[in-house]
């Protein structure tokens, strides 16, 4: 029983909440209510991380083979941490930031219930618990999106609906096939495909197809190419704490659909050398030189870090479909490091667009001259997470890319067509990120320094900056403890 509490408390305890704040006021001021519940739920997740056991607890058994169960294993463990760490982060920047932006008791709602959700797409014990929290997801992002129910942001909220229904229907349809020609609908480590039965029927072929269309579904979430133009069009229009979540944790859901596809319900060996593979691959470096190079050329500030996001998503998907031990190193560090940098990005992006600098609000890339001078700590912090997407060494972007190129070789010609994508794409995410640093800190002998008017930053929005930025940085400096702990927890189970 304290097991199965402990694993579902992370999921339902931030839904439940969440909904609560629909009701009567709870507290005069929500700041207080929406803190603490999101502080509770980081802590439940931690304590049932570090004390479960990895059981499949089952919520509600629809039929013999169809149910709505949960499982904390170690990769589900992994990424709940990682997003009990950054939530509470955003949600105490959130607090300063939609002071003026009303109404904030839906966003809350919403925005606290979406911690749940993600954290149940993390822990689904099977393919339908996934889906469906994978689909609730869609619906719970919406309101986030259209917060400001201007006609921009609602056009911006149909296009994430279109793109996320279209990736959910594809999914869909693998979902029927899957149980089907499955031994039960469980994730297992090595897949659950009764391969006696597909061998049987010589399917296959078929299975190869529908595996492929299931992942490209949940690859919207992720923002592959073709399925990623809704990227671009909702960061700019979404409060900046919801950009920063949908950047770095949101997208990461479309990721972890696809990480449990590949490896508990097909299996890798099922995949590897076959033409799912190398489409999957190509996909993935199409996407990561696609948006490095919209990025590049993207003025508006908001746009270019989303372009950014479509890129470096993608070196996680990447680096998952090398199925080698090295590909699973990189695809997790990259997640841990892209979750940080991405995040801190576009905190640091709402406070040099939205916040005072004499009135200015600086919404593109070459109007940023000298707003270091203003915000020295927002600008810092941006350039450290700058250095760890670009991939600069010590940082967490740095070993994540390592880990994939090493992956890469065992590929032949086309693994060394991939390495030089991924360093064409960090010359690029150099290209248009540090220009803004070095015009921020460096604004040249002509700018008029008898004008500058520092900004002192609510300390709830400068704790978030801080840890986030040096997360980016740490990942690398403690990736030893990172790749023990995927060698001997991860990879074991599934390679």
């Amino acid at each position: 029983m304290g097991n199965a509490l402990l694993t579902l408390s992370p999921v339902l305890f931030p839904i439940i909440t969440g909904f609560a704040l629909f009701s009567q006021p709870i507290f005069e001021d929500r700041h207080i209510y929406v803190g603490v519940m999101t502080f509770i739920t980081s802590i439940i997740t931690f304590t049932a991380a570090f004390l479960t056991n990895g059981e499949l607890i089952t919520l509600w058994r629809i039929t013999d083979s169809l149910s709505i169960a949960f499982r904390m294993d170690y990769p589900a463990r992994a990424f709940a941490c990682l997003v009990s760490f950054i939530w509470p982060l955003v949600t105490l920047y959130a607090f300063e930031y939609l002071r003026r932006r009303p109404p904030v008791d839906r966003f809350y709602a919403f925005f606290l219930s979406t911690f749940g959700i993600l954290i149940g797409v993390a822990c689904a014990g099977n393919l339908l618990t996934l889906y469906l929290f994978y689909e609730l997801m869609t619906f719970m992002t919406l309101p986030l999106v259209m917060h400001s129910q201007k006609r921009e942001s609602i056009r911006a909220t149909i296009s994430y609906l279109l793109y996320s229904l279209t990736g959910a229907a594809m999914a869909l349809g693998g979902f029927f096939f899957f149980h089907v020609y499955g031994v039960s609908m469980d994730f297992t480590p090595g897949g659950f495909l009764d391969m006696a039965k597909i061998t049987a029927e010589n399917n296959k072929d078929m299975l190869l197809t529908v595996t492929f269309l299931t992942l490209a579904g949940f690859g919207a979430k992720a923002g592959i190419v073709p399925l990623h133009a809704w990227l671009p069009t909702a960061h700019p229009v979404a409060p900046t704490p919801a950009s920063a979540v949908l950047s770095g944790l949101i997208t990461k859901a479309g990721v972890i659909a696809m990480f449990r596809v590949v490896y508990y319900v097909v299996g890798d060996d099922f995949l590897r050398g076959t033409w799912v593979q190398t489409a999957l691959l190509c996909m993935a470096l199409l996407t990561i030189f696609t948006g490095s190079m919209m990025a590049y050329i993207e003025k508006h500030l908001k746009k270019r870090i989303a372009w950014s996001s479509v890129s470096q998503v993608s070196y996680v998907v990447f680096a998952m479909m090398l199925l080698t031990p090295d590909g699973i190193r990189g695809a997790v560090m990259q997640i841990a490091a892209h979750a940080m940098a991405k995040s801190c990005l576009f905190l640091s992006a709402g406070v040099v667009i939205y916040f005072t600098l004499q009135g200015a609000h600086y919404h593109y890339a070459d109007q940023l001259r000298g707003v270091g001078k203003e915000l020295p700590i927002t600008m810092t912090c941006f350039a450290l997470a700058s250095v760890s997407l670009i991939g600069l060494p010590v940082t967490g972007g740095f070993t994540a890319k390592w880990y994939m190129a090493e992956g890469a070789l065992g590929l032949g010609g086309f693994g060394i067509f991939g390495i030089v994508v991924l360093m064409v794409s960090a010359l690029l995410t150099a290209g248009y990120l540090l220009p803004i640093v070095t015009d921020a800190f460096f604004p040249g002998e002509n700018y008029d320094y008898a004008h500058v008017v520092p900004f002192h930053m609510p300390v709830n929005m400068k704790i978030p900056l801080l840890f986030l930025s040096a997360g980016a940085v740490l990942t690398g400096v403690f990736a030893g403890q990172i790749i023990d702990f995927v060698n001997t927890r991860i990879i074991p189970a599934l390679l």
